[in-house]
């Protein structure tokens, strides 16, 4: 296999793991719009704050169960720092798909030195960049989707509190 056809893989296997991280952050959105759903719909529309202590507690948990799973989410679609340089074989590595690196490496005056410096990718150095991609972004997906499981695990558990506590309401009313 020659250096273009490994390009053209390692890149449709970058392409691949960039659609991961859209789809981790549209979860964490969806999740996020579900705990505020949850959160209004406790203390505005059931009212849970004028009910009997045990329905109260049993809401208080569900909130800050749910509070948690904002925090969570948020924290699924805060950006992160920047890709650090990596050492390939025997020369440093020079991560020029990632955004943070060419932001920090070059100045907004700088793009006549960033052609030049990608003038002198061969087919080779274009492969191993798309697959150091692929390599860095999966470790941004497995974090994102662990974050996702917290905020979804923290979600089941304030919708079932929150569930107990209506029915604690409703039985006892």
């Amino acid at each position: 296999m020659d250096a273009a056809e490994r390009a053209r893989i390692y890149g449709a296997f970058a392409d691949a793991t960039r659609r991961w991280v859209s789809v981790m952050d549209t979860k964490a959105g969806f999740l996020f719009a579900v705990n505020g759903a949850l959160l209004t719909f406790m203390w505005i529309g059931a009212r849970l704050g004028d009910v009997v202590p045990a329905a109260r507690w049993l809401a208080i948990g569900a909130s800050i169960g749910s509070l948690l799973a904002l925090l969570a989410a948020l924290w699924i679609i805060v950006p992160r720092p920047s890709v650090g340089r990596r050492v390939a074989a025997a020369r440093a590595y020079r991560p020029v798909s990632f955004y943070g690196y060419v932001a920090d490496e070059y100045a907004e005056s700088d793009f006549e030195r960033f052609e030049r410096d990608l003038g002198r990718f061969d087919e080779a150095d274009f492969a191993r960049e798309a697959l150091e991609e692929h390599f860095t972004v999966s470790r941004i997906v497995r974090a994102k989707a662990a974050w996702v499981a917290v905020s979804g695990g923290l979600t089941l558990t304030s919708m079932a509190l929150a569930g107990t506590a209506l029915l604690v309401k409703t039985l006892v009313a």
